[in-house]
């Protein structure tokens, strides 16, 4: 996975060159992965890189109780996001699972966006699939930080331990 990266470097090079700019890659926005077996990815920072310098947030959706991976017989594996604590960013998302690479290119466009955690919780992701994950994630983040997301508490979910 890294054709996008010196794709999108090439690009900024030419551009500068041509315009005379200088602007510089954000950091940290560009998801690595691997199709592999099953897949990984992550964007952003690690959980022990954001835990340095940050209080932080971390919210694990497994795929085992997603209906879409459930469906697929691909249920092993997880989505992961690690949020600041103090301002609600979106700092990294790692993956494992069916998909995984696509799932980091969705959290590549909320942490190059700036979205806060609650933010994302609120993006309605169509049912069932597997970036349901992601947005399932940032709701039990959202949770996590007792941030609004405007959505009614489910306590069937909750006591099913899955909201």
């Amino acid at each position: 996975m890294v054709v996008h990266e010196a794709v999108r470097e090439g690009y900024l090079a030419a551009t500068n060159a041509v315009l005379g700019g200088a602007s510089a890659l954000p950091p940290d926005v560009s998801p690595l992965g691997s199709f592999t077996d099953p897949e990984y990815a992550s964007v952003g920072l690690t959980e022990a890189a954001a835990r340095k310098t940050r209080d932080v947030v971390v919210a694990t959706q497994p795929f085992a109780s997603m209906a879409r991976p459930i469906i697929d017989d691909r249920s092993t594996g997880f989505c992961k996001l690690i949020a600041d604590r103090e301002l609600h960013t979106i700092l990294g998302c790692h993956i494992v699972g069916e998909r995984a690479v696509e799932l980091a290119q969705l959290a590549a466009i909320a942490i190059a966006g700036g979205m806060r955690i609650e933010e994302l919780a609120l993006v309605p992701f169509s049912f069932p699939t597997y970036a349901g994950a992601l947005g399932r994630a940032a709701l039990l983040a959202a949770g996590e930080l007792e941030a609004p997301t405007g959505r009614a508490r489910d306590p069937l979910a909750e006591q099913a331990g899955v909201a």
